[in-house]
């Protein structure tokens, strides 16, 4: 014991191990458990932590829910298209579009008009080929497709004056009446 005090006099500038080192091997033991212990008591294993990109995903998710909900097209999306090359496109109920005054009035109620008469007129002539996809569609089976179930995506009549009595009831939050025959 005499020799370890007197080197502890010597140095002082010990680093964490080497003090731990002098310790009786018991305590050393204890030690050791104590600190292990105490490690498990906070450690959280990397499978039970949420995944780093979920923040985002729940983002993309609540925001592609609120599209639908608003009548907002995918090329409109925050994440989707910068503010200086969106276009106006017909039934998207986004602010640009809303507010937009490059394309006049007439021509606007022209492809709405056409649009009305001729279903396929927005998916086929007026968005190009490379952005084709579910979502330009009005209804999209979901399921079974021997179920005919089906979703409402995206009306490219939203907005218009040619737009249906119920969807813009719904859209708007209106008071429906049903009655029943007797």
């Amino acid at each position: 014991m005499d020799v370890q005090i007197k080197y502890l006099d010597k140095d002082k500038n010990l680093t964490l191990i080497e003090w731990i080192n002098l310790m009786p091997k018991d305590i050393q033991r204890r030690l050791c458990i104590t600190t292990w212990r105490e490690f498990w008591k906070i450690y959280v294993p990397l499978t039970a932590k949420p995944p780093s990109w979920l923040k985002y995903k729940n983002y993309v998710d609540k925001t592609l829910w609120e599209a639908r909900l608003n009548n907002i097209h995918f090329l409109h999306l925050p994440f989707n298209t910068l503010p200086e090359n969106k276009k106006w496109i017909m039934g998207c109920q986004c602010d640009f579009c809303k507010n937009d005054t490059e394309i006049c009035v007439i021509e606007k109620h022209i492809h709405y008009l056409i649009q009305y008469r001729n279903t396929y007129y927005f998916p086929d002539k007026y968005i190009p080929k490379e952005s084709s996809s579910t979502w330009n569609e009005y209804l999209v089976p979901i399921g079974d497709i021997n179920n005919m179930n089906y979703i409402k995506i995206f009306d490219p009549l939203c907005g218009s004056y040619k737009e249906n009595y119920m969807s813009k009831r719904l859209r708007e939050g209106g008071k429906f009446e049903f009655s029943y025959p007797l």
